[in-house]
């Protein structure tokens, strides 16, 4: 039997550097990014402050570095549970549908993240990286690979999507406008039983017009 080819061994500075940043991110989330110390993150990850220096050079390239992070992680995990509970009989229009409420799960899995990456966005935005930090999709439209995108072209195939409109521009904004709302759900949420509900309610209403804009 062959032998499986073993990804290559990750270097001891490569490892802390990937551990610096997510520590970072849970200093980030709990403290805020201005409370939040180097000397703090040093800690938890186990290594020196100079050593977390070694790997970025300033506390903005760190703030950016773990706002990627997080998306990077969140984009993955949304995309996963879609792929899980997308059904082979399903048109793609139902499929657009299952896939916007699954990003707005995102209000509710990922709040107190969302208040980060707002902050650090201001944050780099102060520190002149702002440019640097781009919420992009999963993946280009034109290649269909994320679940959102593969779900308009399957509609587009099927007949259950509209086919007179920019469906790219579409797609675009309707990725930035849902993780707008949930991003300001978050910030301005009082995180109680009556303030979910609203925003359930808010996020469904919300999802329903955008998958309306997409059907025929």
């Amino acid at each position: 039997m062959a032998n499986r080819a073993q990804p290559p061994k990750r270097s001891r500075r490569e490892t802390n550097r990937d551990r610096v940043i997510v520590r970072a991110l849970d200093c980030f989330v709990e403290q805020g990014i201005e409370a939040a110390t180097i000397a703090d993150i040093a800690q938890r990850a186990g290594v020196t402050e100079r050593s977390v220096y070694r790997y970025f050079k300033t506390k903005a390239d760190l703030v950016l570095e773990t706002a990627l992070l997080f998306w990077s992680e969140a984009m993955g995990r949304v995309d996963a549970q879609a792929q899980r509970e997308l059904r082979g009989d399903m048109c793609g229009a139902e499929r657009i549908g299952r896939i916007l409420r699954g990003y707005a799960q995102l209000y509710f899995t990922h709040r107190r993240q969302m208040v980060f990456v707002h902050e650090a966005e201001a944050y780099l935005n102060r520190c002149g990286k702002a440019l640097l930090v781009e919420n992009k999709p999963p993946a280009a439209f034109e290649d269909g690979a994320g679940p959102l995108s593969a779900a308009i072209h399957k509609g587009m195939e099927d007949g259950s999507v509209r086919g007179d409109i920019d469906m790219a521009s579409l797609y675009y904004n309707t990725y930035d406008a849902m993780l707008g709302l949930i991003q300001k759900l978050a910030i301005g949420g009082r995180n109680g039983p009556a303030d979910d509900g609203c925003a359930r309610a808010r996020l469904e209403q919300f999802c329903a017009m955008l998958e309306s804009f997409y059907q025929k």
